[in-house]
């Protein structure tokens, strides 16, 4: 379970269709959907079926709110960040109990376990993802152990600093397919459904029976709760 927990909440730091016709340049209000997979089945790690198959971003205004719950929504959590404010939020609900734990926002967020990568290779490939054309970019860390990794973006969507709290901050595009991998689940996301469908202002809102939680709180509970 404290895989399952982890991978989730990493998943929530990382919608009317619209189509590939509009003439919009980008799109500034939203829900993305990314299908999640997994690259070990449940018989050889049975923590996958604990584990979501879709994560939804939800953006306004450059407001971030990534949510994502895992199995018969026992457990789930949302990563909030509000444009203007110096903070950023994940909210992790177990059961009946409910976290609130806030952070810099120029922080990286403590669920990630890579460092940035060292260098960023950008490429003319591109392919469509969901309806978006997307620009390709390889990521190489400093740790040879860990093998150069292919992601997708986009420029198309009107997102600021979408990739805020992540060791991919320096990026500008929204992610549209990338990997990633945790407590050695590797982990695949890929959008596959962008809606241009108006989000409540409440999606951005921490709500007020969240207790407010420190990172070593919320880690112990992580723990415990095991």
């Amino acid at each position: 379970m404290k895989k399952a927990l982890f991978i989730i909440l990493l998943s929530v730091i990382l919608g009317g269709c619209k189509k590939q016709n509009q003439t919009n340049n980008t799109l500034k209000e939203g829900i993305i959907t990314y299908e999640v997979s997994y690259f070990t089945s449940e018989k050889d790690n049975p923590i996958i079926a604990l584990l979501p198959n879709k994560v939804e971003l939800r953006f306004k205004n450059n407001n971030i709110c990534l949510i994502s719950e895992g199995y018969l929504g026992f457990f789930s959590t949302k990563f909030i960040s509000n444009y203007k404010e110096n903070h950023s939020n994940i909210l992790l609900k177990v059961l009946n109990n409910k976290f609130n734990y806030e952070f810099p926002k120029d922080e990286i967020a403590f669920i990630y376990n890579r460092k940035a990568p060292s260098h960023i290779e950008y490429s003319d490939s591109t392919k469509m993802i969901a309806g978006y054309k997307c620009k390709m970019a390889t990521l190489f860390h400093q740790d040879k152990t860990i093998n150069p990794i292919k992601i997708f973006y986009t420029l198309e969507i009107g997102l600021d600093k979408p990739n805020r709290n992540t060791p991919l901050n320096m990026l500008s595009g929204v992610l549209m397919q990338f990997e990633t991998s945790m407590n050695n689940v590797k982990t695949k996301f890929t959008a596959i459904q962008v809606n241009h469908v108006n989000v409540a202002e409440e999606d951005f809102q921490i709500p007020t029976n969240y207790v407010k939680a420190d990172m070593e709180t919320l880690k112990k509970y992580i723990v415990d709760f095991n």
